[in-house]
């Protein structure tokens, strides 16, 4: 979404390179807002560094919206730093959505809810019409499902459910995270802690043993390290699906049908941001996977709120990116009505 050159700084380089090298500091973010992550080394950095600074992406998580999340000094200490160092003093701070805008109101930190820029990396402008196009041309019959993780103790159920509609659709397990998950696909016995093992027999032992189990991972499931061959995978499915936000909105921008299972604030947040189609995990775990599949498809409702919520958020980036002396890209300006 920017035009600017680019290039990478580390935190812990010399501040005066930094000053010399940029003039502008922009952060990727995460989900960091939570008593997970403790942002006070970024804090130090940050008034080291003495530049304009804009982050985007941010995010606060929780176990659920009505529930604010617990941050760390640091984090507090970073975020504070970050508005003494806006570009023009008003709102640098990019977020996810409105909970965790309200969250940063509350602490007397300006933001602007323009949902995940993940939402923009496809050229299509129309992009919810020519995804209901697709779904229209042909039945179900591959689904690919942006696994979970067993260690999620609310949502740990539903791999079982995933696993079914693998085994349906003629699907594929994506996998993300954790590294134990990854293990069982490598097929890496020896790195397989007792204590995976157990949990995951646990997770998905109705269906299998642990030799089984570890064949079903590895004819399966998929792991991939960067975005354009991920999405160009999700390409030869039909549908994608899942807790993982992230692994279904790749598949949304390849143009494939896409709906979260949502588990947290985080995925909650995420999905109302960007329009893209929700299932409580609630509800999930009352169906059967054909049930599942089902309620996961698109209907016009479901694309023409995801194309009018795109349009508003990439007109929403590029008047942000310029409040901050910042330029967008022709790829978002040709995303744009007006230029």
């Amino acid at each position: 979404i920017l035009s600017n050159p680019l290039n990478r700084v580390g935190w812990g380089w010399d501040p005066a390179i930094v000053r010399e090298r940029f003039d502008h500091l922009v952060v990727c973010c995460a989900n960091q807002l939570g008593a997970h992550a403790d942002l006070g080394g970024w804090s130090d950095r940050v008034e080291l560094f003495g530049l304009p600074i804009t982050l985007i992406g941010l995010g606060a998580q929780s176990e659920n919206k009505q529930t604010s999340p617990k941050i760390p000094d640091g984090t507090r200490r970073f975020l504070s730093a970050v508005k003494s160092h806006a570009a023009d003093g008003g709102s640098n701070i990019a977020v996810r959505g409105d909970f965790t805008h309200s969250f940063l109101e509350s602490m007397s930190i300006d933001s602007s809810p323009y949902g995940c820029p993940s939402l923009l990396i496809s050229k299509v402008r129309d992009l919810g019409a020519a995804i209901l196009q697709r779904q229209a041309s042909a039945a179900v019959s591959k689904v690919a499902v942006a696994a979970g993780n067993p260690w999620h103790g609310e949502s740990a159920g539903l791999e079982r459910l995933l696993v079914d509609i693998v085994e349906e659709y003629d699907g594929e397990y994506v996998l993300q995270h954790p590294e134990s998950m990854i293990q069982f696909a490598f097929g890496e016995r020896d790195l397989i802690s007792e204590k995976s093992m157990s949990r995951f027999l646990g997770v998905y032992g109705e269906r299998f043993d642990s030799s089984g189990l570890l064949d079903w991972y590895r004819r399966k499931s998929s792991v991939f390290a960067d975005a354009p061959t991920w999405m160009r995978f999700l390409k030869r499915a039909d549908l994608v699906l899942g807790p993982r936000y992230h692994g279904v909105a790749l598949g949304v921008q390849a143009g494939i049908p896409g709906t979260v299972v949502t588990i947290d604030s985080r995925t909650d947040e995420l999905c109302e941001g960007t329009g893209i189609k929700a299932v409580a995990l609630a509800d999930a775990m009352t169906m059967s996977s054909g049930q599942l599949v089902d309620s996961c498809l698109w209907g016009q409702d479901d694309a023409l709120r995801f194309d009018a919520n795109r349009k508003l958020r990439v007109q929403q980036y590029i008047d942000f990116l310029r409040r901050n002396g910042l330029c967008p890209s022709q790829h978002l300006q040709d995303l744009s009505l007006s230029t």
